[in-house]
């Protein structure tokens, strides 16, 4: 057994060579390495166990040589187990110890490889008896299966670690080369992700004890590079990744030191699971510190506060915390071995992972992006919910809500399926649709909650993101105040460090300039409703507020559907109190809020007028309730006409230099056809100017004015906004036209691509942001600088997206046919797509063709078989500067002249006509319209036809020019937004002579 300095030196690890370059491709050497481990780990395990046999015979010289002579191995194995897995014979063999079949399948391979290594390590297989051959080969089969699924107790990748790997990495002194040569085509063709996903895990765990070397040929190295991108980056040290930040962090700093490791997973092991210990180490941001007050405060955790300062000290003992007693409140802040612990070894539900199965899922789910700091433990799920495959889409995964009665919550952390679209991916998915701090309209085909009652709720950054379906007004104010003001919400957000013991902490310095206490302009400016005296300590105020919430949530039950207009009414005021008060609260302690109503089917307003004016009234009352002028209630200043609650108010100015509002609360409507509905919602809200106080309207009190702006997020300005945005974060240049570094590639190429690929026939100019944002989302941050962002990163990014999002009026078989060609790292024939894209053959004759007259996909020539590339961006399109296609056009019926719009169409309708049955089409070809004139309306030809419609907004991107797209937004855009109130003649010291008298000075 190696000595401790020996341990100390070993560096096994995972590296990329190439065959007889340096390091060689030296020792232990197995090909055709597949996704697939039962093809050849059983064979590495069989290369491996002679290594295994020297291995446990020197360990049985140095500890006892007896033993190598009178060949009785009972005490080595009880040894061996002792020292490489910590179990000892008698914990073994108690009858109240449960073992898994991966601990006890390890402890069956020590066994095994004890027995074959003294007992048989003189004879040959074929000088044994019949009854020891059997024994042999039951030995050779446990030994060289151990791990595989398929071992004597159907052991995974733990019983590997524990057995073999672990073995190696206690008794070798230098870590044994192991060179895999992976088999390319295997990896490529490969449509389950997780079964490469177990395949990487497999040769990480090789990795902690043996010198890897991985064979991999360029094209795998770029295809392992994008899939498992966390991974690679983490094993390879590559940078070109997907990944969304090349900052450091625990996971893809470097692998830790083998013995920091195991440091750090030894103290977890100190902790008992059930003891609170853990949910509190968990419950600590990775980057910063959390207060003691907040923790005791922290719903998750789920620990008497009396315990959680001796829990920390339990943990600084550990060297998992660090206590900083320097301030008035004593906070706890993760150290560097605390960090590891919490992103190697525990899960989101704080359950521990042995280091043996972490490599791989820190590689392969990162921590929110290093500069973007979340509120609670949000970590990307690859594997997904029970049910939910790894492959879900954003909207898949966000309408598998659960449900209430299966004993999930009503209010959701909102997290994602994947890497990119983890939970900060997530959050800016849906947060793109907030263009300005006002109403925002989406266009978005959105699937409906398994669960309508659930809301989501994502903070990061002091952005606070809330999701709620739309269920009718009242239940949807009771979604949105139950989610702004849930216990998930109180624990991590509006905590005591956010707002004060006493609620000193609102509105920065405010209080102190007022010399007077924060209940008083928490009640009479900000108007938060029910806090009253009894509520100024932070802990009576939380009872209150959440037994108000609950009680007004039980309501909502009960008068759904009730014909008590009374009980209604109040009910309603309610609710629309306590959103206002939340909204107060978040903006007071400077945390922007989102809150997206999700409608699936906005048709249903179009169809029905009642629940479109229930919709229209829900805007119309909700969205200027959420105002404020300095720490004033905006509505309590303008709308409010109760006389009692008119005296209820502080004293203020308006300020000439800035006399308008501030609003406290940002909206999102988004469902399919919700732009629409921007007329009317402008019209609801603008009704509410004539609700102004009468002394505001006659000029008699001043106020200030209320501005209102609802915008349509979906079109060609506000995807420029997304793209220069995300690039920016990503570290790239953007090209603009005109300026000193124009390129072609310039933003408004890039642009384009996205209404090409993502606008409809009446929507040609628009695109969806949330879409916009996830393509964004997958491009590779920039390692370089001065590096602008290209057409190949955007083509890249869309070609990501689901194939339901690309080209959206083209049937789905067809965009299934063009994403497995976009997914693709070489050109690929009919057969080899039509198993990909799990599609029929006449599906695929069906639609190869009308792609190609596009050229949207290209033929290309290998070994005398034709085969396909696709391009999101066709050479034709006037953007490109290119003069000939891709690849070889037909020349018959190829794309020659693309000059204007006009011959693209000519040369479409010779294509259809064809390759397809049309008579429709061959008839306006043959009378004339061929080639289309340059008077011929082709707009209204392509109308007319539905297999012309379906690619208007692909053409329509490409040549429509600057002034038709200002034109189509004009159609739809407000010059200013919808204002309540009046701007004052005057805004010189106004005072209230209705308000009581109150000691507080004017702010």
């Amino acid at each position: 057994m190696h000595s401790t300095q020996n341990k100390q030196d070993r560096h096994p690890d995972i590296r990329k060579v190439s065959p007889g370059g340096s390091p060689s491709t030296a020792g232990i050497v197995v090909g055709d390495i597949s996704p697939r481990l039962s093809e050849w780990l059983p064979e590495l395990l069989h290369e491996l166990l002679p290594s295994s046999l020297r291995a446990i015979r020197g360990y049985a010289a140095e500890i006892d040589p007896q033993i190598l002579s009178h060949k009785r191995y009972g005490s080595l194995v009880g040894k061996l187990q002792t020292d490489t897995l910590g179990v000892t014979p008698q914990e073994w063999q108690s009858t109240t110890e449960i073992w898994s079949d991966d601990e006890a399948e390890a402890i069956e391979y020590l066994y095994s490889l004890a027995k074959q290594a003294i007992k048989y390590n003189d004879f040959s297989e074929d000088d044994l008896s019949e009854y020891h051959q059997r024994q042999y080969e039951q030995l050779d089969n446990a030994l060289t299966r151990v791990g595989t699924g398929k071992g004597p107790l159907n052991g995974g990748l733990e019983a590997l670690a524990k057995g073999p790997v672990r073995l190696h990495n206690e008794l070798d002194d230098d870590p044994q080369a192991m060179t895999l040569i992976l088999d390319g085509e295997s990896w490529t063709e490969l449509a389950d992700r997780s079964t490469g996903v177990r395949a990487l895990a497999t040769i990480a765990v090789l990795g902690s004890a043996f010198d890897v070397r991985l064979v991999v040929s360029p094209a795998l190295e770029s295809h392992l590079g994008q899939r498992y991108s966390k991974w690679w980056d983490a094993h390879l040290g590559l940078t070109g990744s997907t990944d969304r930040s090349t900052q450091e962090t625990v996971a893809t700093a470097g692998r830790s030191s083998e013995s920091t490791r195991r440091r750090a997973w030894e103290a977890l092991q100190e902790l008992p699971e059930d003891s609170g210990r853990i949910r509190l180490l968990g419950n600590l941001p990775v980057d910063g510190s959390r207060d003691y007050r907040d923790l005791k405060q922290d719903d998750e955790i789920g620990v008497t506060p009396g315990t959680v300062g001796r829990y920390i000290l339990d943990l600084e003992e550990l060297g998992l915390v660090s206590i900083d007693r320097a301030g008035q409140y004593n906070s706890a802040s993760l150290t560097s071995l605390g960090q590891l612990a919490v992103e190697e070894f525990l899960t989101d539900d704080y359950r521990t992972i042995h280091p043996s199965q972490s490599t791989l899922e820190t590689a392969l789910t990162p921590t929110p992006q290093s500069d973007a700091g979340t509120v609670y433990r949000a970590r990307a799920s690859t594997e997904g919910g029970e049910g939910t495959p790894s492959t879900a889409t954003a909207e898949e995964w966000m309408a598998a809500t659960g449900s209430p009665t299966n004993g999930d919550s009503y209010v959701q952390w909102l997290d994602g399926p994947s890497e990119v679209l983890d939970a900060w991916g997530m959050h800016q998915r849906y947060a793109a649709g907030r263009r300005n701090r006002g109403v925002n309209l989406v266009d978005d085909r959105l699937s409906e909650f398994d669960d309508g009652r659930i809301s989501y709720l994502s903070c990061f950054d002091d952005d606070l993101l809330v999701m709620s379906q739309w269920g009718g007004p009242l239940p949807t104010l009771g979604r949105i105040a139950g989610a702004l003001l849930s216990d998930k919400a109180l624990s991590k957000i509006l905590t005591p460090s956010a707002l004060g013991d006493e609620f000193e902490a609102i509105d920065d310095a405010i209080v102190e300039k007022l010399d007077e206490k924060a209940g008083d302009i928490i009640r009479w400016g900000h108007q938060i409703g029910w806090f009253s005296e009894d509520e100024e300590q932070y802990d009576d105020w939380k009872d209150r507020i959440g037994s108000v919430r609950s009680l007004c949530l039980k309501k909502v039950g009960e008068l759904t559907n009730s014909d008590d207009i009374e009980a209604r009414t109040e009910l309603f005021r309610d609710l629309h109190g306590l959103i206002a008060s939340a909204t107060q609260l978040y903006y007071a302690i400077g945390v922007d809020v989102t809150i997206n109503i999700r409608m699936p089917d906005t048709g249903m307003l179009i169809r029905d007028e009642k629940r479109l004016d229930d919709f229209l009234n829900f805007a119309r009352y909700t969205v200027p309730k959420q105002s404020v002028y300095g720490i004033h209630s905006g509505y309590r200043m303008l709308l409010e006409d109760r006389e009692e609650k008119l005296k209820k108010r502080l004293p203020y100015d308006v300020d000439r230099s800035d006399p308008a509002m501030h609003l406290t609360a940002s909206w999102v409507f988004s469902g399919p056809t919700m732009t629409d509905l921007k007329p009317e919602i402008e019209q609801a809200i603008e009704r509410e100017a004539s609700e102004i106080r009468e002394a505001i309207a006659d000029g008699t009190e001043a106020a200030p004015v209320m501005e209102i702006p609802v915008q349509i997020s979906n079109t060609y300005t506000a995807t420029r906004e997304l793209v220069e945005e995300f690039a920016t974060a990503k570290g790239y240049e953007v090209s603009h036209r005109g300026d000193i570094h124009e390129r072609n590639d310039d933003l408004e190429r890039l642009v384009r691509l996205f209404l090409r690929v993502l606008g409809t026939t009446d929507r040609p100019h628009r695109a969806c942001p949330s879409d916009v944002a996830e393509a964004m989302l997958h491009i590779a941050r920039s390692t370089q600088t001065f590096d602008f962002i290209g057409i190949r990163d955007i083509a890249y990014g869309l070609s990501q997206l689901p194939a339901d999002r690309l080209l959206p009026e083209l049937p789905p078989t067809a965009t299934k046919l063009l994403k497995t060609l976009l997914d693709a790292d070489e050109p690929m024939g009919r057969s080899e797509i039509i198993e990909a894209a799990e599609i029929s053959g006449s599906s695929y004759d069906r639609y190869i063709n009308e792609l190609a007259a596009w050229d949207i996909i290209e033929p290309t020539e290998s070994e005398g078989r034709r085969r396909w590339e696709a391009h999101l961006e066709p050479w034709w399109s006037p953007q490109s500067h290119r003069e000939e296609p891709f690849g070889e056009p037909e020349p018959d019926t190829a794309i020659i002249d693309a000059e204007f719009a006009r011959d693209i169409g000519s040369r479409v309708l010779c294509h259809y006509i064809t390759h397809y049955d049309l008579p429709e089409l061959e008839e306006v070809y043959m009378s004339g319209l061929a080639p289309i004139s340059p008077d011929d309306d082709i707009e209204a030809l392509f109308g007319r036809h539905r297999r012309l419609s379906r690619w208007w907004a692909f053409l329509w991107g490409a040549y429509a020019d600057q002034g038709e797209i200002e034109s189509a937004e004009a159609a739809t855009a407000s010059e200013t937004a919808v204002r309540i109130g009046q701007l004052p003649e005057s805004v010189d010291q106004q005072s209230l002579d209705e308000c009581e008298s109150m000691s507080i000075s004017p702010v």
